[in-house]
């Protein structure tokens, strides 16, 4: 008796394989690694994440990148929508706009910068600036703390492992998904970025003060010097 066996389907099992791994991406959790550069000095920087997506082949995907900012941090308004109109980068904020308020009035803002995944990475920068503050008593600095952001994906496909997050995302990056998931990572280099300014020293307000006014005097005296000097030169003249 001839016994016959089948040869395998491959083309089945290589279809079955491709399911699998794109099921294990799908409906298994989404990990990210975040490196953060900063650039600038004083009183102005520009933070930029560099996100690594861990093993995702999902495509048409959006990242975003969404921090609640204390009062003594602020974005601008006018520069993130002229790079938005140059197309350099996608910013958007909700809260508070007056830039000349010092820190201690100032209300807080929240912002979101987003952009496309591709090659299971992405780069997003916020431009951030830290307000002035009133003079202490010993003057020195004062730290600022740059807040963790949370990390958002917003993919076509489902992402079944991840909850749909709850955060209010602002427009226009809000719209790039239709649902938006907060994903965990792990920080490259900073855990937290923290932001020396200088402050004023309040016991020399005194000092200040009466030197302003002597200069001020001075100042005065010159100019209607050189007022009537002139005055009595032209009456001279005529």
């Amino acid at each position: 008796m001839t016994v016959h066996v089948s040869a395998p389907n491959y083309s089945r099992i290589i279809a079955t394989l491709i399911l699998w791994m794109r099921c294990a991406q799908i409906c298994g959790g989404i990990e990210a690694e975040i490196e953060l550069n900063v650039e600038g000095s004083g009183f102005h920087r520009t933070l930029i994440y560099h996100v690594y997506f861990k093993d995702l082949i999902i495509d048409n995907c959006q990242a975003a990148i969404y921090m609640e900012l204390p009062s003594a941090l602020y974005v601008n308004v006018d520069e993130i929508a002229e790079l938005r109109r140059k197309d350099a980068s996608t910013i958007c904020s909700v809260g508070e706009t007056d830039i000349e308020l010092f820190a201690e009035k100032a209300g807080r803002q929240n912002v979101t910068a987003c952009a496309s995944v591709r090659s299971s990475s992405t780069n997003l920068m916020i431009p951030l600036h830290q307000r002035y503050r009133y003079a202490h008593e010993t003057g020195g600095y004062v730290d600022a703390t740059v807040p963790d952001p949370k990390l958002l994906l917003g993919c076509r496909e489902r992402l079944r492992d991840h909850r749909v997050s709850k955060t209010d995302l602002c427009e226009p990056c809000v719209s790039l998904a239709v649902k938006w998931r907060e994903i965990p990572y792990r920080m490259l280099n900073y855990h937290t970025y923290v932001w020396p300014i200088p402050v004023g020293d309040s016991s020399l307000s005194t000092f200040v003060t009466y030197t302003t006014l002597l200069a001020t005097v001075i100042g005065a005296i010159f100019i209607l010097r050189a007022i009537r000097t002139n005055t009595l030169n032209h009456a001279k003249e005529d």
